[in-house]
C-alpha cells in the first residue's frame, strides 16, 4: 500500500487531500508544520509521497523542509501545495526551479483544493503524466 505524508497547517486543505488520497486507498499521515513534517519523515522514512504547503505558522518553511528531504537523497514524489500557484506566472517558473531547488514533481494550486478539488500540475520532472498515480 502507497503512503503519503501531508504537512499543512490549515486543516481546511489537509483535509481535502486526506480524503483523496483515502479515495485512492492510499494512507496518509498528516504534519501539522515542517518541523513535525521533517521529524516524521526522519522517524518513518517509508513514504511514497510529500505533500508540503509552502507558508506554515512556525518559523520552518515547508520549501525549506522540503530541500532537506531532496538533499537527504529521498526517492519518492514531492508535491508542494500553495496557494501562490495561483498568481498569474507563478506556476510556469516554478516548474523549472523547484525542480532544482527541491526535486518537485507535482504543483497543487490551492483554489481549487479549497474546493475539495485536487488538481495534479507537472513540473518538468513529470511532464507528460497527468498525475502521479
Amino acid at each position: 500500500m502507497k503512503k503519503v505524508l501531508i504537512v499543512d497547517d490549515n486543516d481546511r486543505y489537509a483535509n481535502h487531500l486526506k480524503v483523496y488520497f483515502d479515495q485512492k486507498n492510499i494512507k496518509s499521515d498528516r504534519a501539522y508544520d515542517a518541523k513535525q513534517g521533517w521529524d516524521m519523515f526522519q522517524k518513518s522514512n517509508d513514504y511514497d509521497m510529500i505533500v508540503s504547503d509552502v507558508t506554515m505558522e512556525t518559523q520552518t518553511s515547508g520549501l525549506w523542509m522540503m530541500r532537506k528531504i531532496y538533499q537527504s537523497g529521498y526517492k519518492g514524489v514531492m508535491v508542494i501545495a500553495s496557494t501562490g500557484f495561483d498568481v498569474w506566472g507563478v506556476m510556469p517558473f516554478s516548474s523549472y526551479f523547484l525542480t532544482w531547488f527541491c526535486g518537485l514533481h507535482w504543483m497543487i494550486p490551492k483554489v481549487p483544493l479549497k474546493q475539495g478539488t485536487v488538481e495534479w500540475v507537472p513540473t518538468i520532472l513529470s511532464k507528460g503524466k497527468t498525475n502521479p498515480f
